[in-house]
This record gives C-alpha cells, sequence and structure tokens, in this order.
C-alpha cells in the first residue's frame, strides 16, 4: 500500500498537467509579489518627491517670512502718529519739532498740506498720507497638489500633523493679511495699525512653527 502511494506521488509528479498548474500557479503568485512591490516602490517614490516638494516650498515661505522688506517701519510710524492723534486722522495738531521729526524720519509716508498757528508753538496741521503694505505671498501648491493626490494619507501620523499645523498657521496668517488690506483700503488707519501688530504676532509664531517642524518633515520620508 505505502509502494502504490509513492508511486502515485511520483506518477503525479511527472505528469506534464501537475507541472503545467505548479508554473502556473507559481508564476501568478510570483506576478502578484512583483506588482505589489512594484506598487509599493511607486508609492514609496511619489511620498518621496512630494515631501521633497513640500519642504522646498515650506523653507521658501520661510524666507518670504524672514524677507527684511516688512511693515515694521509702517507700524512705527502710526504708533509715532496715535501718539499725536489717537484716531490717526489727517489733522494733527503738534509742535513744530515733533512734526519736524515725523517729516524728516518718515518723508515717505507723510505730507503736510497746510497749518494753523494755535498758540505756544503748537499748530493744527493737515497732513495726508502716502502708506505702502508689504504682504508676504506665502506658496501652498504643493500642499494643494499632495492633498488631491491624496499622498498625504501615506505619511506618518506625526508627519501629516506637523504638516498640517504649519500649513493651518499659514491661512490664518495669510486671512489676517486680507483684513488688513481691507483697513488700508478703507482709510481705516487705526484699525490698520492694530491689524499689522495682529500679523507681526502671527508671522512670529509662523516662523516658530515652521523652524520647528522643518527637522521633523526630513523624517517623513
Amino acid at each position: 500500500m505505502k509502494f502504490n502511494i509513492k508511486y502515485r506521488l511520483i506518477k503525479l509528479y511527472k505528469s506534464s498537467w501537475f507541472i503545467t498548474l505548479f508554473a502556473t500557479t507559481l508564476g501568478v503568485l510570483l506576478a502578484f509579489y512583483l506588482n505589489n512591490v512594484n506598487d509599493h516602490l511607486k508609492i514609496e517614490s511619489r511620498k518621496q518627491v512630494a515631501i521633497e516638494n513640500l519642504d522646498i516650498e515650506i523653507k521658501n515661505n520661510k524666507l518670504t517670512l524672514n524677507d527684511p522688506v516688512d511693515n515694521r517701519r509702517l507700524i512705527d510710524f502710526l504708533q509715532k502718529v496715535r501718539e499725536i492723534n489717537e484716531e490717526i486722522s489727517n489733522e494733527l495738531t503738534t509742535s513744530i519739532l515733533e512734526m519736524s521729526e515725523l517729516k524728516i524720519n518718515y518723508p515717505d509716508f507723510i505730507e503736510v498740506k497746510d497749518s494753523t498757528d494755535l498758540d505756544n508753538n503748537v499748530f493744527k496741521y493737515n497732513v495726508s498720507y502716502k502708506l505702502e503694505l508689504n504682504f508676504n505671498d506665502l506658496q501652498k501648491i504643493s500642499w494643494e497638489t499632495s492633498k488631491m493626490s491624496n499622498i498625504i494619507n501615506e505619511l506618518s501620523y506625526e508627519c501629516l500633523q506637523i504638516l498640517n499645523q504649519i500649513y493651518y498657521r499659514q491661512e490664518i496668517y495669510i486671512s489676517q493679511q486680507e483684513k488688513t488690506l481691507e483697513h488700508f483700503v478703507n482709510v481705516e488707519f487705526k484699525k490698520l495699525l492694530s491689524a499689522l501688530l495682529i500679523i507681526e504676532q502671527f508671522k512670529s509664531q509662523l516662523i516658530d512653527e515652521i523652524s520647528e517642524g522643518q527637522n521633523k518633515i526630513g523624517d517623513c520620508i
């Protein structure tokens, strides 16, 4: 009986249909394996490209935020004017010396139209303001592309959390810039000053957020 079983197994193994079935099954399994490996490599490649693009975009945004051409000087000017007139209007009642300092230090921001001598070296000045805003153009193309392609779903939770936080704070910063522009267009100088001060706070927070996340983003690959 044992001989018959062994003989049958040898005969089965040597039969052409068994070899064909075995080879076909092995080929299918190997094809599945190679296909999975290929898909995995494609995902890893796409993920690496996405992270590199995000890293470059964030670095460029940080450079933009650190641009020395900002609104700091404008803020200083508006604060000086507010010390003279709380509402920052076109009529300033102040001394010749104080007005001279404004004109010397901020000649590009203020122009005196006329003046009325009140008394004790105090004048009422009718002025016009020539203000200019500098906004930071922050990009989010790589971030939106990553979301549309769903490649961000392949990132680790920690990496995704870092990126979400950076771009979320960036959106708040951009939104605040838009509010500032509204005050500028509507000639609401007091509100403009408040908005600019808030922007400076958001900018500092965003730069810190980016700096903290940059080292961790490299580990996302």
